[in-house]
C-alpha cells in the first residue's frame, strides 16, 4: 500500500512538472544521427541533465538524455538558435573541466566557436533567460573552442560590473598563437564590445595561415 502511495504521488508531480513547464517549437539533433522534431522545454544554463520533448501539444512528453543531444534547434519568432550540451572548463584558472556539461547558445561557428551561457539577476525570469527576452539578463559567460579541444575555455563574462576584467586576461592566452591580436587585446584596442569581431580576425588569420 505504500508503495502505490508511493508511486501515485511520483506520478501527480511528475504531471505537474510537466504541466507548469513552457514547450518552444525545436528540432533536437541526437549524437546517432536521428532527428526529433516538435516541442521541447527551453534548456537553463547548468540545468540540463534531460530535455522534455513531445511531437505536440497533445502528445505525451519524453525524457531525453542530453548527453545523446549533439544539438537542439529552436525557433523564436522566425529565428533560429542553435544550443548545445558543452563541456567546459571551470573556475578562474581554466584547468579542470567541470563534472558536467552546461548547454549555451552558439553565436559564431568557425574555427573558433564561440558561445555563450546567460544567467539573470534575481528578480528577472529565471535562469537561462531565452533568446527573446535578453533584456532581462543580467549575466553572460562567453566561451571559445576550437575543432578537437577538449573543453570549451571561458573568453568573457558580461555583467554590471567591469566587463573588461575577464576579457583581457584570457582572451590573449587563448590568441597567442596569434601575438600581433593577443597585443591589440592587452593594450586595450579591443575590448569586451568585439567579441565576435575578435573571433572573425583569428579565424580569417587561421584561414590565411594554412
Amino acid at each position: 500500500m505504500r508503495k502505490l502511495i508511493l508511486l501515485v504521488a511520483i506520478t501527480l508531480t511528475s504531471i505537474s512538472t510537466f504541466a507548469a513547464m513552457n514547450f518552444y517549437t525545436a528540432e533536437l539533433h541526437l549524437n546517432d544521427g536521428s532527428l526529433k522534431k516538435g516541442l521541447a522545454n527551453f534548456v537553463e544554463y547548468e540545468d540540463g541533465d534531460y530535455v522534455y520533448f513531445k511531437l505536440s501539444e497533445k502528445s505525451d512528453v519524453e525524457k531525453i538524455e542530453s548527453s545523446s543531444i549533439s544539438k537542439i534547434v529552436y525557433t523564436f519568432d522566425g529565428e533560429d538558435y542553435d544550443y548545445e550540451y558543452l563541456k567546459v572548463y571551470k573556475g578562474w584558472k581554466q584547468v579542470k573541466i567541470k563534472e558536467s556539461p552546461i548547454w549555451v547558445e552558439v553565436i559564431k561557428r568557425g574555427i573558433v566557436t564561440l558561445y555563450v551561457a546567460r544567467t539573470t539577476v534575481e528578480g528577472g525570469v529565471g535562469v537561462g533567460a531565452m533568446p527573446s527576452s535578453r533584456t532581462s539578463v543580467g549575466f553572460r559567460d562567453y566561451y571559445v573552442m576550437r575543432d578537437g579541444e577538449p573543453a570549451a575555455k571561458l573568453y568573457a563574462t558580461i555583467s554590471t560590473f567591469n566587463n573588461n576584467q575577464t576579457f583581457r586576461a584570457k582572451a590573449p592566452l587563448y590568441f597567442s598563437d596569434y601575438p600581433e591580436l593577443a597585443d591589440k587585446i592587452k593594450n586595450k584596442e579591443y575590448s569586451w564590445k568585439n567579441l565576435e569581431e575578435v573571433i572573425d580576425i583569428y579565424n580569417n588569420w587561421v584561414e590565411e595561415n594554412k
